[in-house]
């Protein structure tokens, strides 16, 4: 190689010819990498031309741009971004081709210019409509239809919360609200780095960066390349065109205030005007009112645990919103609501959109509401008595008062015994046939035990003035327990017919069981209960005297034809015979009814030994215990038996009583002089003859009957 080398540079003349074909080749070399390079490109071109003719003919068939889905703009920008960058050649090429030099040809220049008026219209325009859009979402600002720009007469909306579940916070930034203002400033701060990279490249060209960050904002796409082709095209030389970013900035600035402010407005609302502690306490305040006082009318146990529960829950609420601390704002002289907070509006005065002017404003919004809450906190918990709420020095918090918390401990623990709760409630109300008394006994002295041990270490937890009125409540509620069980398993197990005969051995076995419950009863306070339960066994066997009374009413004497004479007309009659005593050779006898009575004196005598003493008592057990003495005397024949007395009364009246002997006969037998059933009976019937015969001598006697046949003779 060194040695051809040498032969062709020998001579100049060889070294001149050997040059020029060096040149020759390299010319060619670059002829054919043009024509590869122009090729490519002229496609390239060929292709966007014709795309950029076809839209232009297709928006200038539409009447406006409202007309086109947006997405079909958003779709085209990106297209003529990306086209931008391919069509950016190397202009290296072109020395290879004198008919592309400059002074010979202005394609390239002609291309950038039908370029840059689609570009303007097409990237710039939609963009510039993009961030319209991005801050009518982010405000509720409509758009004017037409421009795409935010109706300045509009009403902007404030951020929704996107956790609506709304939880028990005295911090500001555990509220939704907050939240919905920290991802409204991030959304303006976005907005605001958008719109500056706008503003940058419409005005001083700008950075590639800035057009990559402004086309992910607004056509959500990530560009790769230099993009300086796309930069160099964004900014105009046109005094109208450079007016509308002006403008713009203006727009977005009002709209993303006037939500800014309406956001700030949600959350000093709820913090302030709404407070969750102030919501608890009023809460408290009425469900608690004259709860642990001595009431006048006691309300019911269902009433009285709604409301334990009601309070403890509202208590336990108070203790969970302050126990989380960051509260220490509540007591200060301005409003000072934490490090996050103040980062928040450290963050709105950096963003250009919001800016300093709208951190004083809303200082002075929030220092007008905070001067009214703390006028309401120290209504709330420092002018009545002992505060519920109390500032905790060593915690550097508020927290609930030690009378408060004393009720919530106390509360708490009430709610938990076994005497307190649903099932309970149930298992009294449930009438379970398969129960026993014994069972029941038993149950009852271990509610009795829990009551006492509720008494002794339960109670005392609560506020002294509250202590009388809780143990009233547990002792009625324990012994209306024992009772409801007591009561409907002692129902059961009575027979459920009347006319059944009472098993007097079960029946002194059951009398055992409820007097051992009536022991219970009155060491839980509930002796009055105990003494109704008691009653229950007696009213069981009232219940049957009184069968036995109606059974004794259906005796003759008891008659309604002893009761009232009118069916007498005057003619001879026995009061014997009406009154049910037979007729024998010697005289009227009531053997049967005394019979009859014997067996009802026998049955009730053995219901009445089944009574408590204090059924004695009662009218129902007296009367029989009278009867039973009168029969007794009776039997024995005894001078003061009214039943004798009633005997000898009928002998006398005989059996041929009329209206002419009436009124004699009557008066030689007075009326028997006793207090007992019988002598008042026959009194009464006494009375009513005596009645009756004094109608019948004032009153003619009716004309005796006369066949018509006889008066014609």
């Amino acid at each position: 190689m060194k040695a051809w080398l040498r032969s062709r540079f020998a001579s100049p003349s060889a070294a001149a010819l050997t040059l020029g074909w060096l040149l020759v080749g390299l010319w060619g070399l670059g002829v054919a990498v043009a024509a590869i390079q122009l090729g490519s490109w002229r496609q390239e071109l060929s292709r966007t031309l014709l795309q950029l003719n076809a839209d232009a003919q297709f928006r200038a068939r539409v009447r406006s741009r409202d007309a086109v889905d947006p997405e079909w703009y958003r779709h085209k920008a990106l297209a003529l971004l990306s086209a931008t960058q391919r069509l950016q050649q190397d202009a290296f090429w072109t020395l290879f081709v004198p008919g592309s030099w400059r002074p010979f040809d202005n394609l390239e220049e002609q291309v950038q210019d039908r370029i840059e008026r689609e570009f303007a219209d097409i990237v710039v325009e939609t963009m510039r409509r993009e961030l319209h859009a991005r801050a009518s979402k982010l405000t509720g600002v409509p758009l004017v239809r037409g421009s795409g720009e935010l109706n300045s007469g509009g009403e902007c909306q404030s951020p929704v919360p996107q956790n609506l579940d709304r939880k028990l916070s005295a911090s500001a930034e555990d509220l939704p609200e907050f939240v919905a203002v920290t991802d409204y400033v991030a959304a303006v701060e976005r907005l605001d780095d958008a719109v500056q990279s706008f503003l940058s490249l419409q005005y001083s060209g700008g950075e590639p960066e800035q057009l990559r960050k402004l086309v992910a904002y607004t056509l959500d796409q990530r560009l790769p390349g230099a993009l300086a082709g796309a930069v160099r095209m964004f900014q105009s030389a046109d005094d109208e065109v450079k007016l509308q970013p002006v403008l713009l900035q203006t727009r977005l600035q009002w709209a993303t205030r006037c939500a800014m402010g309406k956001a700030m407005s949600a959350l000093h609302t709820r913090l302030l005007n709404t407070n969750d502690l102030f919501a608890l306490e009023q809460g408290y305040v009425e469900r608690s009112n004259g709860l642990f006082d001595t009431p006048v009318r006691p309300a019911t146990f269902d009433r009285t645990l709604e409301r334990y529960r009601a309070v403890h829950a509202l208590l336990d609420d108070q203790h969970a919103l302050l126990s989380k601390g960051h509260n220490d704002w509540m007591g200060q002289g301005t409003l000072q609501l934490g490090p996050a907070y103040q980062q928040v509006l450290s963050r709105i005065a950096r963003t250009r959109l919001l800016g300093p002017e709208v951190v004083q404003q809303l200082q002075s919004q929030s220092g007008e509401a905070f001067a009214e809450f703390r006028r309401q906190f120290a209504l709330a918990f420092g002018s009545r008595g002992e505060p519920g709420i109390v500032w905790l020095e060593g915690e550097g918090r508020f927290g609930l008062s030690t009378e408060r918390a004393a009720l919530r401990e106390g509360l708490g623990a009430l709610l938990k015994t076994s005497f307190m709760g649903e099932e309970a409630a149930r298992g009294a109300r449930s009438s379970r046939e398969s129960a026993s008394l014994a069972k029941v006994v038993q149950d009852s002295r271990a509610l009795a035990e829990e009551r006492e041990q509720a008494v002794a270490a339960i109670v005392p937890t609560f506020p002294r003035p509250a202590q009388p009125v809780v143990q009233r409540v547990i002792d009625t509620r324990v012994s209306e327990l024992i009772y409801q069980r007591a009561f409907r398993t002692l129902k059961a197990a009575l027979p459920p017919d009347v006319h059944t005969a009472i098993d007097p051995v079960t029946f002194r076995q059951q009398r055992e069981q409820v007097l051992a419950l009536q022991s219970v009863l009155k060491e839980t306070g509930g002796a009055a209960l105990g003494d109704k339960l008691v009653g229950t066994l007696d009213s069981e066997l009232l219940r049957r005297l009184a069968i036995l009374q109606e059974d004794w009413m259906k005796q003759p004497l008891q008659g309604p034809r002893a009761d009232d004479f009118n069916w007498w007309q005057g003619e001879p009659f026995s009061v014997a015979q009406t009154v049910g005593a037979g007729e024998p050779p010697a005289a009227p006898s009531l053997a049967r009814m005394a019979t009859r009575l014997d067996i009802l004196t026998q049955q009730s005598k053995t219901l009445l030994s089944l009574g408590s003493p204090g059924m004695a008592g009662d009218p129902a057990a007296a009367r029989w215990q009278q009867l039973r003495s009168e029969l007794e005397r009776y039997q024995a024949r005894a001078a003061d038996s009214s039943l004798l007395q009633l005997e000898r009364y009928l002998a006398t009246l005989g059996p041929d009583l009329r209206r002419e002997n009436c009124l004699e006969r009557l008066a030689t037998q007075p009326a028997a002089a006793h207090e007992d059933e019988i002598a008042q009976r026959h009194r009464q019937l006494h009375h009513a003859l005596s009645r009756r015969c004094q109608e019948l001598r004032t009153v003619p006697p009716p004309l005796p009957f006369t066949p018509a046949a006889s008066l014609t003779q």
